[in-house]
């Protein structure tokens, strides 16, 4: 088999619409969740791990086609930092200084830590930098050369992962386990990538909805809970790699930053309003979520990429961190 890590040209339909279906999902989860003690909906797809698998694939591509560590370094803090740390302001601006205390917390502990009042989906991140540094380890070690070994980890992982959600822990545990299977997952679909961009535009919209309803769906149970990230994973990957583009104009990678400023946003705008109608309060935080990404997306996040990719690399698709 040719080495497809160095395929890096392909430019892929999908991904920033993905990316930003996945976090409305999560603004309309953790929305819900705040208005309503009685929640209880686990969501079409589950999120941080398809982030994970979307980051899996394209960061990976965004490593071989920058060919050095310091250099991919460089550019994934551009992408995570400038956002990131405007989110801790925003927290701090909204709420106060122990709101942005708990939220670095958060963010340096991976969520081992989660002390109430804080930005609660910042947990997420430090895995997602660990896997970079997975696979910067990986990648020198010339894991990548061969897809065979890349299997041998999604297999492993995929069993740890199933033996953790048989186990009366706490469901961040489990969450935690679907993380390396999935990321496992967007890289072995970069490796195979010329395969799977044979099988059409269509298909992979078709099944990425399939997986959506799969919770509706009376599918057998195949390896406990750990099963359904997998397939979610894949579908994800596909669809933004292969699927057919749904929109023709170019549209601006908001996900980033709803994903890392909707908690401050409402937890301000339950805490100053106290809104008893949540279709009201839903259609402020809307308004003002979309307003404030697409203003950091193009004063603060965009620029930033202009930077990394002065750093001598070919621009590539940025990975959205979940």
């Amino acid at each position: 088999m040719s080495n497809p890590v160095l395929n890096t040209s392909i430019r892929y339909p999908s991904f920033d619409l993905i990316r930003l279906l996945l976090a409305v999902e999560v603004v309309v989860v953790h929305t819900w969740a705040s208005l309503d003690p009685h929640f209880n909906w686990p969501g079409f797809i589950r999120a941080v791990p398809a982030f994970l698998a979307v980051s899996g694939f394209l960061v990976l591509k965004s490593f071989a086609s920058t060919g050095s560590w310091p250099a991919f370094a460089r550019k994934r803090a551009l992408r995570i930092f400038p956002a990131l740390i405007t989110s801790l302001l925003l927290g701090y601006v909204l709420l106060d200084y122990t709101f942005l205390i708990n939220s670095l917390t958060v963010w340096i502990t991976g969520g081992w830590m989660m002390p109430p009042h804080t930005n609660s989906a910042l947990w997420s991140l430090a895995w997602e930098e660990l896997a970079y540094a997975v696979l910067a380890v990986l990648w020198a070690l010339g894991a990548y050369k061969r897809s065979v070994y890349i299997w041998l980890l999604l297999a492993v992982a995929s069993v740890i992962s199933w033996k953790v959600t048989t186990l009366p822990i706490s469901p961040y545990f489990h969450v935690l386990s679907y993380l390396a299977p999935a990321f496992f997952t967007g890289n072995l679909m970069f490796l195979h990538q010329d395969r799977l961009m044979r099988l059409g535009s269509v298909l992979p919209w078709v099944f990425f909805v399939v997986v959506c309803l799969w919770t509706y769906i009376p599918i057998p149970g195949i390896g406990g809970d750990m099963a359904p990230s997998v397939v979610q994973a894949f579908a994800v990957v596909w669809a933004g790699m292969a699927g057919a583009k749904l929109i023709p104009a170019k549209i601006p990678d908001l996900s980033y930053g709803m994903y890392v400023y909707h908690i401050p946003m409402i937890l301000f705008l339950n805490a100053t309003y106290k809104p008893e109608n949540p279709f009201l309060t839903g259609l402020i935080l809307t308004v003002a979520l979309v307003t404030f990404s697409t203003a950091s997306w193009y004063l603060i996040e965009k620029p930033a990429l202009r930077l990394k990719n002065r750093a001598g690399a070919a621009p590539v698709d940025g990975a959205r961190v979940s």
